[in-house]
């Protein structure tokens, strides 16, 4: 059953919080926090005729969060300002895409200053690009108030990247195709990450040109990913390590293979990577033993390491909200 409360008049029917201007009603800034996901299985078939790999994984959203602030401004063009880790600027960047886009098909001239904090890495099978983009799409039909359809923000979200429409369906799905064909699942995952990043990016390109593919144990995956599904079970989905790109990351980053070769020689993991890397992850039912893990690892030099859980509901997971205006 949905609980239901009467929000204060600035909110919105789903609980996001805008700032508004008095006098045009319109709001005057929103702020998203798009969150990072994990794959709890991805399994790559053969290429297709177009180049791109037909996939199936499970994708799961986790609370290691950007900030995006969207801010209208009276002059025209768009502003992109980005702080903490590294990442792409202008057009380079899905965020500034993602506003081309919306103006492009809203048939309006953008003048809009975005923020971007950034706390996902990059090139780490994390996802943070596709996230920040899907939140840029749901902020803006806000900002602009353009009362876009759900199907119309997944075809502006198709053509900005495979993985941005999970992140406008979340927080569990399945997802085949390219990756854009999303099917939201009522299961939910129990168990907390540890989730260690190194300090390298893994292309998702360089990954899949290395992947070679063999349809035995792609059917074994299969079967496996199948079953877990069936049963409802997430959390014992996520201890198959079910992931095709596997192979192919740990052999084309030697210091990625030591890296998982030293920590899981602590009696930590077993470690899983997400996506095509370089992300690798390992989890838990107790939060109390992913931190005491987060604790051992604190001396590396070579990784960031942190404790995560999933999110478990869809609204939060989704509202644009009010952080600091």
């Amino acid at each position: 059953m949905v609980m239901v409360k009467r929000l204060p008049r600035q909110y919105n029917m789903n609980g996001s919080f805008c700032k508004t201007n008095p006098i045009l009603g319109q709001p005057q800034s929103v702020a998203l926090r798009p969150p990072a996901k994990i794959n709890l299985s991805l399994v790559v078939f053969d290429p297709r005729p177009d180049g791109f790999h037909d996939l199936h994984t499970v994708m799961a959203a986790v609370d290691l969060h950007d900030d995006l602030t969207l801010r209208r401004k009276s002059e025209g063009g768009i502003e992109l300002e980005c702080t903490g880790e590294v990442c792409p600027a202008g057009r380079d960047n899905l965020v500034y895409r993602a506003v081309e886009l919306v103006a492009e098909h809203a048939g309006i001239a953008p003048a809009v200053k975005v923020r971007l904090h950034k706390r996902i890495p990059s090139g780490a099978g994390l996802g943070g690009g596709s996230s920040d983009a899907a939140s840029c799409l749901l902020g803006l039909n806000r900002l602009w108030d353009l009362n876009l359809s759900s199907s119309e923000l997944t075809s502006l979200a198709v053509r900005l990247g495979s993985d941005v429409p999970f992140f406008l369906q979340g927080p569990v799905a399945v997802c085949t195709g390219r990756g854009e064909v999303v099917i939201p699942l009522p299961h939910r995952c129990s168990r907390t990450l540890l989730l260690i990043v190194p300090k390298l990016e893994a292309p998702t390109a360089q990954v899949y040109r290395h992947y070679c593919h063999v349809e035995k144990r792609c059917d074994d995956y299969m079967r496996r990913v199948n079953y877990f599904l069936r049963q409802g079970d997430l959390d014992g989905l996520v201890i198959q390590a079910i992931n095709s790109l596997d192979d192919a990351c740990m052999k084309l980053f030697a210091s990625l293979r030591q890296l998982r070769g030293r920590i899981e020689s602590m009696g930590i993991g077993p470690l899983q990577i997400s996506g095509s890397g370089s992300c690798l992850f390992a989890s838990t039912y107790s939060h109390n033993q992913a931190n005491r893990w987060a604790r051992q690892l604190q001396t590396l030099e070579d990784a960031s390491v942190r404790a995560v859980r999933f999110y478990n509901q869809k609204e939060p997971y989704l509202e644009v909200h009010h952080a600091d205006l």
